[in-house]
């Protein structure tokens, strides 16, 4: 259980350098407002992990965060959906393994995973659309 805990906070780390990235450089409002509003919830969903990592090993995760390297929109956009996916997929893990509150708060992360995964393949799917069309 540890483990899955572990690759979801890393997962969440990775995924919230992308959407900065993305947030800096994208000109549209509708785009920039989606990659505010991401930052937010995986922020909570990071301090959840956390926590539930505190709850498991009497410690919180401590690691460096790596530095992603600048890299184009379509680039970040494929590694943020298929975080997601990865990342609604550990959930679905922890939840099997959680019960009461952190089991219901797992399952939410999942739903979100599912929810912002077909945001970013939208995204891809415009980003692609837009560069055929040029």
């Amino acid at each position: 259980m540890i483990r899955t805990v572990k690759q979801l906070l890393y997962i969440t780390r990775t995924s919230t350098q992308l959407a900065e990235q993305m947030a800096e450089i994208v000109s549209d409002e509708t785009w920039k407002q989606q990659f505010i509003l991401y930052l937010e919830d995986i922020t909570r969903q990071y301090k959840l992990w956390q926590y539930i990592h505190y709850l498991l090993a009497g410690a919180y995760e401590e690691s460096d965060s790596e530095k992603i390297v600048t890299a184009s929109v379509s680039e970040l956009l494929y590694a943020l959906c298929s975080n997601e996916l990865k990342k609604g997929m550990l959930c679905r893990k922890a939840s099997e393994m959680l019960s009461g509150a952190a089991q219901k708060a797992a399952d939410h992360s999942l739903q979100q995973a599912i929810q912002y995964s077909q945001l970013f393949f939208t995204m891809i799917k415009n980003q692609l659309i837009h560069q055929i069309g040029r």
